[in-house]
């Protein structure tokens, strides 16, 4: 299916700026949104192997190489749990 958008410069400009920043065409960035947004029917069943495939394609599709790793006092007990000596 091919379909027309007219859209402002400012959001032409943005999605550009997205799919540069991903390395893939505008095309590819919109139609990869568009699936993503797609009315869906009840949640089919998964096998635990398809699970698993759109787990980490899900995982892929959040990763950034902006976003700053945690320190491991981050995540250390006393971090979490603070005073509440649990």
């Amino acid at each position: 299916m091919t379909v027309t958008l007219n859209l402002p410069p400012n959001v032409e400009q943005a999605f550009l700026a997205e799919a540069q920043a991903k390395g893939v065409s505008l095309d590819e960035l919109v139609r990869d949104l568009l699936i993503a947004l797609q009315p869906s029917g009840p949640a089919a069943e998964l096998s635990p192997g398809e699970w698993v495939r759109e787990f980490k394609a899900w995982t892929r599709s959040h990763a950034s190489d902006n976003l700053p790793l945690l320190p491991d006092e981050a995540i250390s007990r006393e971090s979490i749990y603070g005073d509440r000596g649990l």
